[in-house]
């Protein structure tokens, strides 16, 4: 069976979720299908990445979407009414590339990865799969509640355009999919979702030794809201009221892209921002305690399950916890406000047994319950099905 993947970004290297999401995914695919990738980028993919990826696929095309193109699409959203992250990556060219890379390939089905892609093969008149991975259009009304006039604004009406489409676009595909439950009832549809949900490679993210040369420690892609928001809190809330104590804390704040004011949070002489790494596990070795106050999260943040599988003690908000139904002071500590995350942290720091406990029930759980392989399967199964209709 002939399997066409679509993507909005080249799946490599694994700076951001969905990239991850879907290099997994590639990976597990090919052992059951023949796959041919076609992704859009906006920026140059290197050879070395291509490489990474193209032992799994029989052909891959890449479509670079450069800056006068990007603002040609995005204006479209003005009179088309399409969410603008949609708009972004859509157009007749692409859709063309999609329609001829399937036809020479004479694919069985179509696998469309986010909802921004889904424009360009939705007429495809081939068994297709849409991946919603998250409730965007959710995500996008809780962003609405923060922040400045112009972002709510943005955000209220992004939202509005996302979860409108994300309810149109859904009669145009035969199959869909999201990674957790909790995002699946966020979507509001009536007809069936699956869970596809992400895991972790146990034993790359395995600590082979704690540098241990910060107290605290926060990792993801420092160019997405979410993150941005989160490292703010710890060094403008919580850090200040931990080291109003006696012991003063440090933090690493680390992951790619980080937006100036994630640099501009170094000015704390207690904060190193580390940025990019080439191995990211250096960053999660760094730090005794992961600190993730992400209110403005949705989806499964796979950052966690990464901090578990490296033995390292999360201290987290309930939501992030729901997403990855992990359990408090069973798999991790939740907080909920600030001085509630500084109340975790300390009892961490003066509880030897509980700071035990965690790492070892964490490990576990990620490494009998989060593989990719068996958090694929239902991909893997769900793509099959759709040969035998």
């Amino acid at each position: 069976m002939k399997l066409l993947i679509v993507a909005s970004r080249f799946p490599y290297p694994l700076e951001k979720g969905d990239k991850l999401r879907l290099c997994h995914q590639i990976k597990i695919l090919a052992k059951h299908y023949e796959i041919y990738l076609y992704a859009c980028n906006s920026s140059k993919v290197l050879d070395s990445h291509i490489d990474h990826i193209k032992e799994y696929c029989k052909d891959i095309k890449i479509h670079h979407l450069d800056t006068k193109e990007l603002i040609k699409n995005v204006g479209s959203a003005i009179f088309s009414g399409l969410p603008f992250q949609v708009a972004m990556f859509t157009n007749d060219r692409i859709k063309d590339e999609i329609k001829e890379f399937a036809a020479i390939h004479k694919v069985d089905h179509v696998y469309t990865q986010l909802i921004r892609m889904a424009e360009n093969t939705r007429d495809l008149k081939y068994p297709k799969t849409l991946d919603y991975m998250d409730a965007f259009g959710f995500g996008m009304h809780k962003r609405a509640g923060i922040g400045g006039l112009f972002r709510k604004l943005f955000y209220k009406i992004e939202g509005n355009r996302v979860k409108k489409y994300e309810k149109e676009i859904y009669t145009a595909f035969k199959s869909h999919t999201v990674i957790t439950e909790k995002d699946r009832g966020r979507l509001e549809l009536e007809s069936p979702v699956h869970v596809v949900a992400n895991g972790v490679d146990a034993d790359f993210f395995t600590n082979s030794g704690s540098l241990d040369s910060y107290d605290l420690v926060f990792v993801g892609n420092m160019g997405y809201v979410p993150n941005i928001d989160a490292a703010k809190v710890l060094v403008n809330d919580i850090l200040p009221r931990l080291n109003k104590k006696e012991t003063k804390f440090n933090l690493l704040i680390a992951g790619a892209r980080p937006t100036r004011e994630v640099i501009d949070l170094a000015e704390n002489e207690h904060v190193t921002v580390g940025g990019w790494m080439q191995d990211i596990r250096e960053a999660y070795k760094g730090g005794r305690i992961f600190v993730a106050p992400i209110f403005q999260s949705i989806g499964q943040q796979n950052k966690i399950l990464e901090a578990m599988s490296m033995e390292i003690p999360c201290v987290i908000n309930k939501s992030v916890a729901e997403g990855l139904n992990l359990k408090d002071r069973v798999h991790c500590l939740i907080a909920e406000n600030p001085d509630e995350f500084v109340q975790r942290i300390l009892e961490l720091e003066n509880n030897v047994e509980l700071f035990a406990s965690l790492i070892v029930s964490g490990k576990e759980l990620v490494k009998n319950s989060f593989s990719w392989e068996a958090k694929t399967e239902p991909l893997v199964k769900l793509i099959g099905e759709s040969k035998q209709a």
